[in-house]
C-alpha cells in the first residue's frame, strides 16, 4: 500500500488506479464466467476475493482522507470516485452471486454481451483514471463519452433480453430468474456510468 502524505493527490490517485485495475480484472473474470463451459457460480469465490480487495482499497482511501489534504482534487471527488468504483465491484459480485442462489447454471448471449460491456467500460475507467493522474483532462473526455455510450448499449441489451423472455415464455421461474440477472447487470453498467459522471464533473472544473 502507498503511504499517505499530509498534502498530496498522488497517493489517492494511486489507490483509485489500483482499484480501477481491480475492477477491470473482476470484469474480465466475469466475462470468462459468461463465456466458459463451467457453471458461472463456480467463478463466484474468485470474483468475491477481488470485491473484498476493492473494499480494502476503498477503506484505505477513506482512512487516508482523515489525515491528508488533497492538492487539486476536492475531497468530495475522491470520496465519490472511491465509492462508485467500489459499487462497480459490488455489482459484478452481486451479479455472479445470482447465478448461485437463483440456481442458473447456464449463460446466454445477453449475459455475454453484458459482460463485454462491463469489460470495455472498466477499461475506459482505468484509462481515464490514469489520465486524471497526469492531469490530462481534455483527453479524458473521449473515454467518458465511450463509457456513457456503453451504458446505452447495456440498456438496449436489457430491453432485448426482457422482450425475448415475454415474447417466448418458457418456465415462469426460469424467466423470472433471467430477468433478475439482466436487470442486475444493467444496474452494474449504470455504476460504471456513475464513475464517468464524476470524472466528467472534474473535467468541466479543471479543463
Amino acid at each position: 500500500m502507498f503511504p499517505f502524505n499530509k498534502k498530496s493527490d498522488v497517493n489517492y490517485l494511486n489507490y483509485l488506479i489500483m482499484n480501477s485495475e481491480n475492477a477491470l480484472k473482476c470484469a474480465q473474470l466475469f466475462r470468462n464466467a459468461m463465456m466458459g463451459t463451467k457453471p458461472p457460480a463456480e467463478h463466484q469465490e474468485e470474483i468475491k476475493e477481488l470485491e473484498s480487495k476493492g473494499d480494502s482499497l476503498t477503506h484505505e482511501i477513506y482512512k487516508g482522507l482523515n489525515a491528508a489534504h488533497p492538492d487539486f482534487l476536492k475531497r468530495e471527488d475522491i470520496l465519490e470516485l472511491a465509492t462508485r468504483i467500489d459499487d462497480v465491484l459490488d455489482g459484478i459480485e452481486a451479479s455472479i452471486a445470482r447465478f448461485d442462489y437463483l440456481g442458473i447454471d447456464f449463460t446466454d448471449n445477453y449475459m455475454k454481451d453484458f459482460s463485454e460491456v462491463l469489460v470495455q467500460s472498466c477499461e475506459h475507467i482505468l484509462t481515464a483514471m490514469k489520465l486524471l493522474s497526469e492531469r490530462k483532462f481534455v483527453q479524458m473526455r473521449e473515454h467518458i463519452v465511450i463509457i456513457n455510450s456503453m451504458e446505452n448499449d447495456a440498456d438496449r441489451i436489457m430491453r432485448e433480453g426482457i422482450r425475448q423472455i415475454f415474447s417466448n415464455p418458457t418456465d415462469p421461474y426460469t424467466d423470472f430468474k433471467l430477468k433478475e440477472i439482466y436487470e442486475r447487470l444493467e444496474e452494474t453498467t449504470d455504476d460504471c456510468e456513475n464513475v464517468a459522471d464524476i470524472l466528467e464533473s472534474i473535467v468541466l472544473r479543471y479543463a
